[in-house]
């Protein structure tokens, strides 16, 4: 009796030890970290220079980031001139923008990236409807937030059927 009592606290004890052990190591499907990126010292020239509106922040910024910006900056001499000013441009505003801007443009992404195709399109017209408005009108539609009249077809003119000398402006079809 006292064998079989120690011979079960033993297989308990090895089962125990053995489930919590299980649970201690990370499963193998786990996802592997971005590795370490360099820091901005070893940067080459050439990356320094076409990260450059970036510098300031590349201390802050995780491995993941700095990866995807590596990759941009192998990319950016295959780029036509305007996409090189294009994408200097939005790095340089992407830098001033504070941790909180930045996340708010992140999300706004996340959320557009997730919309179905025909309100990606409708997003997009909308966002050239406003591109080509003047600084005023532009101005007006951010206060009022009146993003839909972007898509309004223009107001039809109305008759005027005063501006008709009395008797051409009969109402009925003149004889052709």
């Amino acid at each position: 009796m006292v064998n079989r009592r120690l011979v079960g606290g033993l297989i308990l004890g090895l089962a125990t030890s053995f489930l919590a052990s299980a649970q201690t190591t990370p499963p193998t499907s786990a996802v592997i970290g971005t590795p370490p990126q360099p820091d901005w010292p070893t940067l080459s020239v050439a990356q320094k220079k076409i990260l450059n509106p970036l510098a300031s922040d590349w201390a802050s910024m995780d491995n993941l980031q700095r990866k995807q910006w590596l990759g941009i900056a192998e990319r950016y001499p295959k780029m036509s001139d305007d996409e090189q000013r294009r994408l200097t441009k939005r790095m340089s505003d992407w830098a001033q923008l504070s941790a909180a801007e930045r996340a708010k443009a992140r999300d706004r992404y996340r959320d557009f990236s997730q919309l179905p195709a025909e309100q990606k399109q409708l997003v997009k017209k909308k966002w050239s409807a406003y591109q080509e408005l003047p600084e005023e009108k532009k101005i007006n539609v951010r206060e009022n937030h009146k993003s839909a009249i972007l898509l309004a077809p223009p107001p039809e003119p109305e008759e005027n059927t005063t501006a008709l000398p009395p008797e051409e402006n009969t109402g009925t079809p003149s004889p052709q």
